[in-house]
């Protein structure tokens, strides 16, 4: 079965690269294609010179959406533009059997490009972007732009999938007439490392330095504690959250953007991973750091509650507990650290291990 895939709007290979994530998407790919027979064309918002990346993977083509248009440098004429971009890329695709849109944004391109092709279309969302604009409080009509985009999405999907329930009950509610399926996000079967010989008194975090990731209320909550901090992930608070450390008197390391492959195993070092985030998805990093066996430590907020079995394998906490106490008081319970570490890896493993998630996907693609 061949695949066209589409990135989501204005991503690039070199987008998802430079955030440290593509050689995890490629894995995916990669096992799809082995297991299951799968190839790819992928559809991206990059230009000429993408073509010569991924070139060692045979069942993987691509075909950059700007070495057909130019790139116009105002995002506006980009979107005007996109709605023109499926009826040119029709006469450059080939055969194909199924059209899959990453995300919801760009998924006007995908419905179209279905219409005019006559082919089955499979949409993917890891988190709810019409949830996400009205937790970052964007302005009104952008928010109504991705309501109407999902219920066009919804409608237009031969297949929806969400990563995790709090989506799923949403989407339902705007279409009540359609099924939503959920797959949540996919991890490696890591090798379960030695819990006693990883960090002390130190705790790592994974994900961007921006609101969502509630950094400043971390580094707060720490302020009379001598816990230090490596932080993984480059934002647009980077100077703000490193003057507020040094004011604080804290040791935190800003370690940048590390790809998939390095972080996994950074992972293992640590036996707590905390995640601050006001809201999220189907967070992929506490996912990973679970799998490596960090015990997590997470926001009480619904899609963390749903992956964690509270004091089993993982502690959540609310915005109004004292974290650092919390956190010091767990680095002195080593022997029920290192039982809920183990737990967390066993049950990670058996719910989100990527034979289960990939098998799921491709239960669904073949019952189109």
């Amino acid at each position: 079965m061949r695949i066209i895939y589409f990135f989501t709007f204005d991503y690039s290979l070199k987008t998802i690269e430079n955030s440290g994530s593509l050689d995890r998407e490629i894995e995916y790919f990669k096992y799809l294609n082995k297991t299951f027979g799968y190839t790819f064309l992928l559809v991206t918002y990059g230009d000429n010179s993408e073509k010569n990346l991924l070139t060692e993977y045979d069942f993987i083509d691509i075909l950059p959406i700007y070495s057909l248009f130019n790139k116009n440098k105002y995002k506006i004429i980009r979107y005007l533009s996109s709605f023109l971009y499926p009826f040119k890329l029709k006469k450059c695709t080939g055969n194909f059997d199924l059209i899959k849109q990453n995300q919801l944004l760009g998924s006007w391109v995908a419905i179209i490009f279905k219409i005019i092709t006559k082919k089955k279309l499979f949409i993917r969302t890891g988190y709810d972007m019409y949830t996400f604009s009205k937790q970052e409080k964007k302005p009104r009509y952008i928010i109504c732009l991705y309501y109407l985009l999902t219920k066009f999405s919804l409608i237009f999907a031969d297949l929806y999938t969400v990563s995790n329930n709090e989506d799923k009950n949403l989407l339902s509610k705007i279409n009540k007439k359609r099924s939503i399926e959920l797959i949540p996000n996919w991890v490696e079967n890591l090798n379960y490392t030695d819990f006693n010989s990883r960090n002390d008194n130190k705790i790592i975090c994974v994900g961007r330095l921006e609101y969502q990731k509630n950094y400043f209320y971390l580094l707060n909550s720490l302020s009379n504690t001598n816990i230090e901090v490596d932080i993984y992930g480059d934002g647009s608070l980077l100077n703000e959250l490193k003057a507020l450390s040094s004011d604080l008197n804290l040791k935190v390391n800003f370690q940048g953007t590390l790809n998939y492959k390095e972080l996994k195993n950074i992972y293992q070092k640590y036996k707590i991973f905390v995640s601050t985030s006001l809201f999220e998805g189907n967070p992929k990093s506490t996912l990973e750091a679970m799998s490596a066996g960090c015990v997590p430590v997470v926001s009480e907020i619904p899609n963390n509650i749903e992956i964690i079995k509270k004091n089993e394998t993982g502690v959540l906490f609310s915005f109004e507990d004292q974290l650092g106490e919390l956190l010091k008081n767990l680095f002195k319970e080593s022997e029920n650290l290192a039982n809920m570490s183990y737990e967390c890896h066993k049950g990670i493993i058996q719910s989100n291990n990527i034979d289960v998630v990939a098998s799921s996907e491709n239960n669904l693609i073949q019952s189109l």
